[in-house]
């Protein structure tokens, strides 16, 4: 039989000594401040999806605040679709300018600049959005047999105005 080695008995020994003492309680941990979340009735739950309002006092839900509708009401004439590409990426030609999904178009009403985007570029039309008003512009297709002329256009050709005209 091998003899253990003098390093082993001794943690051995070590261990069986520090078993036998008795153990130190431990203190116990007191909270002192505990954290609280506090709103105000009406605010919206930071936890819950946006759109999600807190029910109401009979069970219904708030109303959320309604955007006041735009001043400006667009109208498909005001736009010219002639021609459509679908692809990745999508491509319409507007007013003689070419523009993908999610661009904005350069439409000023008087000096005002307006923010219209193309939302969707599907066959046969273009869906732009202006301040949550969806317009959609139908391509305009040309006489079969007749021809037309496109002339050269220029690049201030390309803004569109609608409305009064800009002052300059």
């Amino acid at each position: 039989m091998k003899s253990t080695p003098l390093f082993l008995t001794i943690a051995a020994i070590v261990l069986a000594v520090q078993a036998q003492a008795e153990p130190e309680k431990a203190k116990r941990y007191e909270l002192k401040n505990r954290s609280v979340f506090q709103s105000a009735e009406d605010a919206r739950i930071p936890f819950w999806p946006i759109g999600f309002h807190r029910p109401g006092k009979n069970g219904g839900t708030v109303a959320a605040p309604v955007a006041p509708p735009p001043k400006i009401q667009l109208e498909p004439g005001h736009f010219s679709v002639t021609s459509i590409l679908l692809g990745n990426p999508a491509l319409a030609t507007i007013n003689g300018r070419s523009f993908g999904e999610g661009e904005t178009l350069p439409v000023f009403f008087g000096t005002e600049r307006l923010r219209v985007v193309v939302r969707g570029i599907r066959d046969g039309g273009v869906m732009l959005d202006y301040n949550g008003q969806q317009i959609l512009v139908p391509m305009k297709r040309p006489e079969i047999g007749g021809k037309q002329a496109h002339p050269q256009a220029k690049p201030s050709e390309f803004v569109i105005q609608i409305g009064a005209p800009a002052a300059k």
